[in-house]
């Protein structure tokens, strides 16, 4: 196999920004950054100590899986190999960092990872619930241990990386030391890594972590249902043969990292996923080819034995590839589902993939930097100016129910994860209790509001779902029309506006974007809203309330039942808020007959179920 790499250094920016990102408490996840936590967060295994659970996500008394649980059941069956595909091609709009190091690896579509990786532990779709799986990750067995404050994985023998060594636990014990880390780039691997006190190997094939106080949500956010790389591995034999490189600030021990460079030039080596890589233009291509010796291959038979993966922005030009018969999957928006459609393509969606949030920090606080009252102080204001959206209109932009769902939490909830209950999704829109509310608070038909100055709503254009300006702007003419407040829409850059919320410098000005939803919302909540320093709001009668969710480690039906209470008065507190959710539009070509996407996806998941019609 030849194989051809762009040559790419760590970028020092990344670094400079992940140390920036450091000094703020509370990002959160995957690519659009969000500060509690990468999405997919936690609640892993509801494992009792000394025993091996695994833990459903979507219903509230979900099936355990036990170690010894059946192959995954969502995958096509083997015959199908006589008809497996030479090339198979997708398109996205844009894809994190594409480096294969979870330390310095981001994205909120990493796709890029799951076609080159394994997870610490596996997970499946089991009757329309996704659940954490002992069949199909690293470690074959876990448990809480140790009066609940450490988490003890057992390692699966016979998984292979791409250079035919063996993976064992020394591999896990070098990415859990060197890569889950208060270093890293991700906020949710730092977050992570802040909690945790000691990482040991334990035995022959075991390895344990240990924590400040009990993390029920560990298991899930090593997990292949959450969206980080946290629990990834890589080949440590591979990364010490590597040659030094240049040396990366802030980063230890040197020696491991200067040798991160050499690794991307080339990491397929020390890769055990699926596919191996067998190219990579960086923001352009990555090639891939199917690794025979992949330890799920029986479970996961992918039907094509090489799959391009192209990052092309343009949406109109990945419509015209498919059209053209040239790509089998782009990620489309609503914008083009009909045009789509009407020239006889086809959309799958995948469900609850994004979440529209609507949120600001510092709510806690009375006044902003400049002694100025800040207006969501007021419970009564949150609510008012939740009441005063109408959720309707925003389903009917993106294009009705098949693709907008008013439902779900903001992230931290969904209804397809840990703790949801339907009383926890969207206000309703009310306009004459808004008002009323507004009135209570001493802003009578908005007098006074903003002491009578212009009220912003930050947002950008880009990752995640299409129209947030034009989504901001419709929030801003119900506040208008509904409540009186003048408002305005400021649509600014990405990264700029991050920085600038997480320094607190738009304390009380809200920010409408969009973010990943989440199988277990624990690491969410916890960096959000219960720690000193959170990024939403640190609020004490909340913290209570998540602490003890994430120290629950009894069976799946405790567990939702305290993530439920977690969710309910963060709910009752409105510091942040959600008119739904979006379904993520993929428009296929002709060939793909079938195809069966995970839930809490913002990446093309589960390819390993596409069925191709000849």
């Amino acid at each position: 196999m030849s194989t051809v790499y762009a040559t790419r250094l760590l970028p020092m920016s990344l670094l400079a920004v992940a140390s920036a990102i450091l000094l703020v408490a509370g990002i959160a996840c995957g690519g659009a950054g969000e500060p509690a936590a990468e999405s997919g967060d936690s609640g892993g295994s509801a494992a009792t100590t000394g025993t091996t659970q695994s833990s459903s996500g979507s219903a509230p008394a979900a099936t355990q899986v036990p170690a010894a649980a059946p192959a995954a059941t969502e995958a096509p069956a083997m015959e199908a190999m006589d008809s497996d595909v030479d090339l198979f091609t997708v398109m996205v709009t844009t894809q994190g960092n594409e480096l294969f190091n979870s330390k310095y690896g981001q994205g909120e579509n990493n796709l890029w990872q799951r076609l080159g990786q394994v997870w610490l532990v596996g997970g499946s779709l089991t009757d329309g619930s996704l659940v954490l799986d002992p069949a199909t990750g690293i470690a074959n067995k876990w448990e809480i241990v140790d009066d609940g404050l450490a988490w003890e994985f057992t390692i699966r023998p016979g998984i292979q990386f791409h250079n035919d060594e063996e993976l064992d636990v020394h591999d896990v014990d070098f990415v859990a030391n060197w890569a889950v880390s208060e270093e890293s780039a991700g906020v949710s691997t730092v977050r992570i890594a802040r909690e945790i006190t000691n990482r040991e190997v334990t035995g022959p094939d075991t390895f344990k972590f240990t924590f400040k106080e009990p993390l029920a949500f560990f298991g899930a956010a090593v997990s292949e249902v959450d969206n980080t790389a946290i629990g990834t591995v890589l080949s440590v034999d591979y990364w010490k043969s590597l040659p030094l490189g240049q040396t990366i600030e802030n980063c230890t021990p040197a020696d491991v990292c200067q040798q991160a460079e050499a690794f991307e030039e080339n990491p397929n080596p020390g890769l055990p996923g699926p596919f191996e890589v067998v190219s990579h233009r960086y923001e352009e291509e990555i090639l891939y080819e199917r690794f025979e010796d992949y330890f799920l291959r029986q479970e996961r038979p992918y039907p094509f034995r090489q799959i391009s993966l192209r990052v092309v922005p343009e949406l109109s030009t990945r419509v015209a590839a498919l059209q053209a018969g040239d790509v089998d999957i782009i990620e489309a928006d609503n914008t083009v589902v009909g045009q789509i459609q009407d020239a006889g393509g086809r959309i799958v969606y995948a469900p609850e993939s994004v979440h529209i949030w609507i949120n600001a920090n510092g709510c806690n606080r009375a006044t902003d930097n400049d002694g100025l009252p800040i207006m969501c102080h007021d419970l009564r204001v949150r609510q008012a100016l939740d009441y005063a959206i109408d959720k309707t209109k925003i389903q009917a932009l993106y294009g009705g129910s098949d693709a907008f769902q008013i439902d779900g939490m903001h992230g931290i909830g969904s209804p397809s994860g840990l703790g949801f209950e339907s009383d926890l999704g969207p206000l309703p829109f009310d306009p004459d209790k808004a008002r009323a509310l507004l009135a209570e608070a001493g802003y009578p038909d908005g007098a006074g509001f903003n002491e009578g100055r212009v009220f912003p709503i930050h947002t950008w254009t880009g990752a995640g779902a299409p129209l947030t300006v034009e989504l901001s702007t419709l929030i801003c003419q119900g506040w208008k029309t509904e409540l009186g407040i003048e408002c305005e829409v400021n649509v600014g850059e990405e990264v700029s506006l991050k920085e600038v919320q997480y320094a607190g410098e738009i304390a009380g000005q809200y920010l409408v974007r969009t973010n990943e939803n989440t199988y277990d919302g624990g690491r969410r909540m916890l960096g959000r809203y219960a720690r000193e320093g959170a990024y939403i709001a640190f609020d004490q009668d909340i913290a209570a309330k998540v602490l003890a969710a994430g120290a629950m480690i009894g069976t799946q039906e405790e567990r939702h039942q305290a993530y439920y209470e977690a969710l309910r008065i963060i709910h009752d507190k409105h510091y942040d808020f959600t008119p739904g959710f979006l379904n993520q539009p993929y428009g296929v070509s002709d060939r793909v007959s079938g195809w069966n996407p995970w839930p809490l996806a913002p990446y093309m998941s589960a390819l390993w179920t596409v069925e191709i019609s000849q």
